[in-house]
């Protein structure tokens, strides 16, 4: 039984972060790039939003007692296989997993410019939040 207070907590924090990231996205991208508080600021937000997609994503698998993911790309398939993202929506979305890959085990050193670019388009944001209020909406019923 999906418990729709976690889903919503999660949301909620991907709201937050939103308001921040659309703040960002309208400043320069000199001034982005060469501003460390604003860049790492952005990854931060990136990060956090991209990691409770993945928390809701694998939250719903759990309580659905769906098949065990083998990693993030997988819990995103099991999600678009059970219809509550499309598949083609969640093919899209998923080089956001490697992003947080990288925000998180900071793999190379993470290049302003490249955040810079993640954050003209939050769009993808929206719309998985949109995928999961129907999903949450249909299951009451």
């Amino acid at each position: 039984m999906i418990n729709p207070a976690i889903i919503k907590v999660r949301l909620q924090e991907i709201d937050k972060n939103l308001e921040i990231l659309v703040r960002l996205k309208k400043i320069n991208e000199k001034k982005f790039i060469t501003n460390p508080e604003i860049f790492k600021l952005a990854e931060r937000c990136l990060e956090t939003n991209i990691q409770a997609i993945l928390d809701i994503c694998h939250h719903i698998i759990a309580d659905n007692n769906l098949t065990r993911p083998r990693d993030n790309k997988h819990a995103l398939e099991i999600i678009a296989n059970q219809k509550i993202i499309p598949s083609v929506f969640a093919k899209r979305i998923e080089p956001m997993v490697g992003l947080r890959n990288i925000l998180v085990h900071e793999y190379i050193e993470i290049d302003p410019k490249q955040i810079y670019q993640h954050i003209q388009n939050l769009d993808d944001f929206r719309a998985f939040q949109k995928h999961i209020i129907k999903y949450l909406e249909e299951s009451k019923t």
